[in-house]
């Protein structure tokens, strides 16, 4: 959440895809090229030195997922075999369904995303990420006129300061720094700030109360009792203009969640980018996969997101207009019955749910082509 200490020393280190010579998607092999040349003796000797070590433990880790997805036998021997022969995490491999070693040549795998998008999107980094920070990502929205969801107070360590009247409405409180949905907040309806302040008694940090936004009616019977939200990445493309590269839906599964990510057991569906259309639905850990919800029987496949091209449009403005300065950025927009909302922007938004979610790699398309010519352009 926001500037993790944490979360960044974990990703101090990039790691490198192989012992001697590097084993990737070919549309990343000049950035490796590039990356070995540059290389000192005692870099190249560390960067071996913990190739051996991945290497002695993909078994180990084999075994841990094949534990945690209920996986045979068959699959753990042959997921150590594709991640010796292509520097792979078994649990890359089972998540991305992956059957041979060919197979992920198109996938970005997780453990190079962050030294990647490190590269290319270093503001996404800094402590002072606009992205990062709901009350700065709402300012640069109210200042481009984007449609985005009203801050009615922020509440910091039990004091609020209010910014427009709560005038009865559903709320929610979102932790300023937060990310995937944690620490969200219900409020219910809310008169004026005293009764905010008493809903939020007793915590700590600070919080940005918001109206509850509400679902598009074409959704209702995906979304339950959380806000559906469709993540479109943009990337700069060669003029340095947004381009649409990626989309995935994501809604609840269950009757009692309050968000709709991965984590809460949300369902995900990659969405043509061309007509809006939803794939098959599953979730981002395992499980079975979904043509119709679950919960209510709705269909999935082949249902069209509604007002898809104003949502397309939304994300390309939203970049171009106020932030630009990001190269590559994943929005959550929701589809309301006024129109696309922007939920918010996320400037490292991960690989692992559109590659999941829609079966293939994300370097056999345009965000492969772009990441490369970004790469090759900071290098």
């Amino acid at each position: 959440m926001g500037y993790d200490w944490f979360y960044f020393a974990k990703k101090a280190y990039a790691l490198y895809p192989g012992v001697v010579a590097p084993a990737s998607g070919p549309f990343l092999a000049a950035h490796y090229a590039r990356r070995r040349a540059r290389r000192g003796p005692l870099r190249a000797a560390l960067d071996a030195l913990v190739g051996l070590g991945f290497h002695a433990w993909i078994p180990f880790r084999a075994a841990k997922v094949q534990r945690k997805f209920g996986l045979d036998d068959a699959w753990r021997r042959r997921a150590v075999a594709i991640a010796r022969a292509r520097f792979a995490d078994p649990q890359d491999i089972a998540l991305f369904r992956i059957q041979t070693a060919a197979d992920l040549d198109g996938y970005i795998r997780r453990f190079e995303d962050a030294g990647l998008n490190k590269q290319i999107n270093p503001r996404g980094w800094t402590r002072g990420c606009a992205l990062a920070d709901k009350a700065a990502f709402h300012d640069r929205c109210a200042a481009a006129d984007l449609p985005h969801p009203q801050t009615v107070a922020v509440f910091t360590d039990g004091r609020l300061t209010s910014h427009a009247d709560p005038a009865g409405r559903e709320l929610v409180a979102k932790p300023a720094d937060g990310e995937g949905g944690d620490g969200v907040l219900l409020l219910g309806a809310c008169d004026d700030g005293p009764a905010i302040a008493r809903a939020l008694a007793g915590r700590r940090g600070t919080l940005v109360v918001q109206p509850r936004v509400a679902t598009h009616p074409d959704l209702v019977d995906l979304a339950l009792n959380a806000l559906p939200t469709v993540r479109v990445v943009t990337i700069l493309d060669e003029a340095g203009r947004p381009e649409v590269v990626s989309a995935t839906f994501r809604f609840a599964s269950v009757e009692n969640a309050t968000v709709d990510n991965m984590k809460a057991g949300g369902l995900i569906a990659a969405v043509d980018l061309a007509k809006g259309a939803l794939g098959i639905a599953c979730k981002g850990y395992g499980g079975e996969d979904h043509a119709t919800h679950p919960v209510t029987g709705a269909t999935i496949v082949g249902r069209e997101l509604p007002g898809w091209p104003q949502v397309k449009a939304l994300a390309v403005r939203a970049h171009a207009e106020a932030f630009g300065d990001y190269v590559l950025i994943g929005w959550d927009i929701a589809m309301t019955p006024e129109g696309p909302l922007l939920i918010e922007g996320n400037g490292k938004p991960g690989v692992l749910m559109p590659q999941r979610a829609a079966r293939r790699g994300l370097g056999g398309g345009r965000y492969g082509e772009l990441l490369a010519h970004h790469l090759a352009t900071k290098a």
